[in-house]
């Protein structure tokens, strides 16, 4: 069964982080850009609500190690929510075969790497993931991804600071606005009917600013009210 697993989001830098961190901290969602990796011209850092997350991204020079078509489209001008990220508990090869074979078009599977020391050095994360199309009317790509067996018990130390902190367990129901959204619920059925499992994502038409809704799931005596930044939308 696929379920909600990230969101890659592009700051407009260093400045606009701040700001972030300012407003998700009013709303009592921790985090800690400085705890983030860097690597050559880019930052990433996470904002962690249970074992989901928000991967902001920072990118500080053309001449950059980040995902060559992220970084592309942030070159280009782009800012807010690039991909949304499902997570998959089977083999991301037969996935990937199944969309092919349906005409759906996605990047091969590839394992997530980072260089460092001029390149003389180079760790492997435990993870590989495809990418897919923007869904239509939007300028947010799908994303499946693969753990290693263990992989995610293993990082748990690492999801901090963490909205369990304060009661927040976890982020659901995707709802993406769509200046096409007929056009692109048949692209999501396609892609659901291609791996015969359902897609946890809802699309209504655009309205307004917001390209993305997410519901913030919390334990008894959680106080959050809700927050928005960038093009997101969280509400309880």
């Amino acid at each position: 069964m696929l379920k909600l697993d990230h969101v890659v989001l592009h700051s407009d830098g260093t400045a606009h982080v701040e700001d972030l961190k300012e407003t998700l901290q009013s709303a009592g969602i921790p985090y800690e850009p400085s705890w983030g990796k860097k690597a050559r011209g880019f930052r990433i850092s996470n904002i962690w609500i249970g074992r989901q997350y928000f991967e902001i991204v920072e990118i500080h020079s053309d001449d950059n190690l980040w995902q060559p078509q992220w970084a592309d489209r942030h070159r280009e001008g782009e800012r807010g929510t690039f991909c949304l990220f499902l997570k998959v508990d089977r083999n991301i090869d037969d996935v990937y075969r199944q969309l092919v074979d349906s005409g759906v078009e996605a990047t091969a599977p590839e394992r997530t790497r980072f260089k460092w020391l001029f390149g003389l050095l180079e760790k492997k994360l435990p993870w590989r993931f495809i990418t897919l199309p923007k869904i239509p009317g939007t300028d947010i790509e799908l994303g499946i991804i693969e753990y290693d067996e263990g992989a995610e018990r293993k990082f748990e130390p690492f999801m901090v600071p963490n909205g369990t902190e304060v009661g927040l367990t976890g982020l659901s129901n995707p709802v993406i606005q769509s200046f096409h959204s007929d056009l692109a619920e048949q692209w999501l059925a396609q892609i659901q009917t291609a791996i015969g499992e359902p897609l946890p994502i809802a699309v209504v038409a655009r309205t307004s600013d917001e390209a993305l809704h997410l519901t913030v799931e919390s334990s008894a005596g959680a106080t959050f009210t809700g927050a928005a930044f960038s093009d997101v939308t969280l509400s309880p």
